[in-house]
């Protein structure tokens, strides 16, 4: 998706919550803390400010591996959606990666403001198509494209994610090894 259509929708959705009168007002949340526990029921989103956040879970095998990185302008909204809409218990652990600002919207305070705030529910509407979106892209990379196309993408899509993350990370995110990832950054 186009950088600057990324980033006006980032600036839309800050402007538009400077307008609402929210119960919370942005907090800290500090290296390592965490947003939402394995098995927690998710009450929560949050509108990420500043920082970056990274969510994981556990596959049958143990193993676990990293499904998504919170960072704005590109994927700001912080939520497990399946908790979070279903009530469900929280497949996921979400926790800072640095310190982060975000904005907690309590889950009774979201429902009213899609019902009475018609631009609310528009940008939550076009936000959650764009997020789908980002999901179909990202299986079909896995689906796709080899071990070195992925992390070619990667870098080339998100430079600045790249130098802030420790390898094992970026290797788990995109389902490889460790080792794949340092023999081919050393190739370049």
């Amino acid at each position: 998706m186009d950088q600057q259509k990324i980033i006006s929708r980032y600036n839309i959705t800050l402007e538009l919550l400077k307008q609402i009168d929210l119960k919370n007002k942005p907090a800290v949340l500090k290296k390592g803390e965490s947003f939402i526990d394995y098995g927690e029921k998710t009450q929560r989103i949050g509108i990420l400010i500043s920082g970056l956040l990274y969510s994981t879970y556990i596959a049958d095998s143990g193993t676990e591996w990293v499904s998504r990185f919170f960072f704005p302008p590109n994927n700001f909204i912080v939520s497990n959606h399946r908790s979070f809409y279903l009530g469900k218990n929280s497949s996921e652990a979400i926790r800072s990666y640095e310190d982060s600002e975000l904005i907690f919207i309590e889950k009774e305070e979201f429902k009213y403001l899609l019902d009475h705030h018609p631009k609310f529910e528009r940008t939550v509407r076009i936000l959650a198509e764009e997020s789908y979106i980002q999901a179909m892209e990202r299986i079909h990379s896995f689906q796709s494209l080899n071990a070195e196309q992925r992390i070619r993408k990667f870098f080339e899509e998100y430079p600045e994610l790249g130098k802030k993350l420790q390898r094992q990370h970026i290797a788990s995110y995109l389902g490889i090894h460790r080792n794949i990832l340092t023999r081919f950054l050393y190739k370049i």
